[in-house]
């Protein structure tokens, strides 16, 4: 992995889930989210941002904001992914929220998605970014 400190993540939006509600499977989200988000550019698609305001509340919202304002910088995508480009990623089997946010990274060349659950994008061979664990990005980030 040629991963270096200046180029843009998205984060899944499990990574926010896990380390908010302090999921005891995955420490490295929290540990992603409220100790190394200094260290990372991070890409926020309109898609994450949808699926966050339907999973959490209110309180958990608010430590979404808390702990992007400590991320190095925070790209905040508000538009909408083309349909093609969606209808491409279902068709090599991407379900239709995953389709969308790899239609996202796809056209703004996001290199990485930090997610815990989207194993089956790795089974996609021509993905245009690559699927990393947030412990599996710690591990670059040390």
């Amino acid at each position: 992995m040629n991963f270096t400190h200046d180029q843009p993540i998205a984060l899944d939006t499990n990574q926010f889930i896990f380390a908010l509600r302090q999921d005891q499977t995955y420490p490295s989200c929290r540990i992603l989210l409220f100790e190394k988000l200094h260290n990372i550019n991070l890409y926020l698609p309109l898609q994450v941002l949808i699926e966050l305001q339907r999973n959490l509340n209110e309180r958990e919202m608010r430590g979404v904001m808390l702990a992007l304002a400590n991320a190095q910088n925070t790209t905040w995508d508000y538009t909408l992914a083309p349909i093609p480009i969606i209808k491409k990623w279902e068709k090599q089997g991407a379900k239709k929220g995953d389709a969308v946010i790899a239609a996202h990274l796809e056209i703004n060349n996001i290199p990485f998605l930090i997610s815990e659950n989207r194993h089956f994008l790795r089974e996609i061979t021509n993905l245009p970014f690559k699927v990393l664990s947030s412990q599996e990005l710690l591990q670059h980030l040390d």
